[in-house]
């Protein structure tokens, strides 16, 4: 005896098009006849697609011996709604192969899969349904083949990843997280089986779950999983699914071998964008499309670098993590962003409205990179982040500039006496112009303004370390003498006597200034 679900798993059968009446899947039948006196045994009555034999389908399908009906032809046939309705009360599966096949040959393929059942060998029957699967992969894409699983054992089919959320195909329908509790109840469950189990069966409260792994050596791209049903025939249900695995490997590994020639032509066209190796705006344009990037909007350039705290620590910095993050809370404030790697920094680009002044757009700029600073320095306890901001421009084509100066809003942030998280290139003042001024000159500047001091070797790191205080709280007396741990009086003491040894006055501007950028200078070349 032959169900209608492993009939539908043998060539040509797994070809047929299921009209009505499926919650017969699992009736049996053990022959297949096309002549209405020959139906003293549960029985497949096969018909053509004329209309004449359509026109009595309602008559064949109430006789009790007919389990289910395959039409057949090059036709597909017309069935009035009626009788649709009325295949389905009597749960008995019509089926419609479209084939000009010989009935004969029909008939000897049933034997045939019928004699394999008998001798316990239909598995090879399911082994090559698999050249099926990939076929139907390649012809209608990932939803249609879950589709056709799902028809096939009459219940809806659905692929996790490995950690439980559902394939992207199912996202407009908003349930990714539908299953994720699940993998808790996994993990306990096949704590003490072996890796190479089948399937593993779920209690969920009052449902039951088959979970299918699909895996490729060591790789594990995630699982089928389906409900279990009343009198349901599980060893036929997992047979059919488990072969579709191996399409579905094909699949998965297909789709990794584009994403990954997609992700390497995304990071050459970024590259490309960074370092002005773009030809025109309608390029840039065009091929930001490609990835749903709207190059023709404003943006604003970020560098994000994250450091070690402690430089003997050897805490690792998970990038992923964090570039979820700053996705999550840009996202949250309806802007689209871009972030990626590149050379151990996080690049971030955010398309912002058109209608912003450029006053407004630096404060919405410096906005974002606060709260993307006070969000990460929550969960990183061992790490310190710091942003640089780079300038708009009203072409996107010279991002390339806003990178060089969030880079060097990075850089030169460091040497200013007072230390900020976050940078803006107009904001880093005079290291600007430094910066462009070889360092071989700016040395000898600042030894030449400050060699007397230098010479002194006993006493030049407190005279230092007392200009660098006296200039971080902006020449207030009072303040300096309390970082510095000493009394006011002895610290205008010690003003004094730098004054004296420099020839200078800190009551000139032009000294105030000469001392102050040499510090800058000083800090900038050690």
């Amino acid at each position: 005896m032959l169900t209608f679900q492993e009939l539908i798993c043998a060539s040509p059968f797994y070809h047929v098009e299921i009209i009505g009446g499926w919650k017969g899947k699992e009736n049996s039948f053990s022959i297949v006849e096309d002549d209405t006196a020959c139906l003293d045994k549960p029985v497949l009555f096969i018909i053509p697609s004329n209309a004449e034999k359509i026109s009595m389908l309602d008559e064949y399908v109430t006789i009790q011996s007919v389990k289910g009906i395959l039409i057949y032809g090059k036709t597909e046939p017309y069935i009035p709604r009626k009788t649709l309705e009325f295949i389905e009360t009597l749960n008995k599966p019509v089926l419609f192969l479209k084939d000009d096949i010989n009935p004969f040959s029909l008939k000897k393929t049933a034997a045939d899969l019928a004699q394999l059942k008998t001798m316990g060998l239909y598995h090879y029957v399911y082994e090559h349904s698999t050249n099926y699967w990939l076929s139907l992969l390649q012809e209608q894409g990932l939803e249609g083949f879950l589709q056709r699983i799902s028809l096939f054992i009459g219940q809806e089919i659905f692929l996790l990843n490995e950690h439980f959320y559902l394939h992207p195909i199912y996202e407009e329908s908003g349930i990714r997280g539908q299953f994720k509790h699940l993998a808790s109840l996994f993990y306990q469950q096949s704590a003490g089986n072996s890796k190479n189990e089948i399937f593993t069966m779920i209690k969920d409260g009052q449902h039951h779950y088959f979970l299918i792994p699909v895996i490729s050596g060591n790789h594990h791209f995630g699982f089928i999983l389906f409900q279990e049903q009343p009198s349901m025939m599980i060893d036929v249900y997992i047979e059919q699914v488990i072969h579709t695995i191996p399409a579905l490997l094909s699949y998965y590994k297909n789709e990794e071998s584009v994403l990954k020639a997609h992700q390497s032509y995304k990071e050459n066209f970024l590259y490309n964008l960074l370092y002005n190796n773009l030809e025109s705006e309608q390029q840039l344009i065009k091929q930001g499309k490609q990835w749903g990037w709207d190059f023709t909007m404003p943006t604003e350039l970020m560098v994000l670098r994250i450091n070690q705290k402690n430089k003997m620590a050897k805490t690792s910095i998970d990038t992923a993590s964090v570039m979820r993050k700053i996705r999550s809370l840009i996202s949250s404030q309806f802007l689209q962003v871009i972030t990626f790697l590149l050379q151990g920094d996080i690049i971030i680009i955010v398309f912002d409205s058109e209608n912003l002044l450029p006053k407004h757009r630096k404060e919405l700029s410096l906005s974002l990179a606060q709260q993307l600073f006070n969000k990460l320095e929550q969960g990183l306890s061992d790490l310190e982040c710091q942003i640089g901001i780079g300038r708009h421009y009203a072409s996107n084509l010279e991002l390339f500039r806003s990178f060089y100066e969030a880079k060097l809003a990075l850089e030169l942030g460091k040497y200013e006496i007072r230390h900020k998280a976050v940078r803006h290139f107009e904001d880093i003042g005079i290291a600007r112009l430094l910066s462009n001024i070889h360092q071989h000159k700016l040395h000898e500047y600042y030894t030449e303004v400050l060699k007397d001091i230098l010479v002194d070797k006993e006493n030049s790191t407190i005279y230092l370390d007392t200009l660098h205080a006296f200039f971080q709280n902006n020449a207030d007396i009072n303040q300096t003498a309390e970082q510095l741990y000493i009394h006011p009086n002895t610290l205008r003491k010690r003003i004094k006597k730098i004054e004296s040894i420099l020839n200078i006055d800190f009551n000139q501007l032009d000294d105030l200034l000469e001392i102050y950028v040499t510090l800058k200078i000083m800090k900038m070349i050690k």
